[in-house]
């Protein structure tokens, strides 16, 4: 199992950062089939091979994920797309 755990800092509002985090939800339902649900300012991620979390922060947004056995190999790959979709999402 791999962990993915991703810091990224942003500069707006929390409503603006949720709003964002929302977006980037829908698109990782839609392609992935990640089921996205919040509880307060932390979105619980989950899909098979796939459990974490998105938490909203001012000015700070943390991904942390666990990674089943068939995606850990691609661990890489996954953070390198979480970075470039946060950056899209929130820079």
């Amino acid at each position: 199992m791999a962990i993915v755990s991703i810091l990224y800092p942003h500069q707006r509002s929390m409503e603006e950062a949720r709003s964002a985090a929302d977006n980037f939800a829908g698109k990782l339902q839609n392609k992935l089939g990640v089921n996205c649900t919040w509880q307060g300012d932390t979105m619980q991620l989950e899909r098979q091979g796939v459990n974490g979390a998105l938490t909203l922060a001012p000015g700070e947004v943390c991904v942390e994920l666990k990674l089943g056995m068939m995606l850990s190999p691609m661990k890489g790959q996954i953070e390198s797309e979480i970075q470039r979709q946060l950056e899209k999402y929130l820079g």
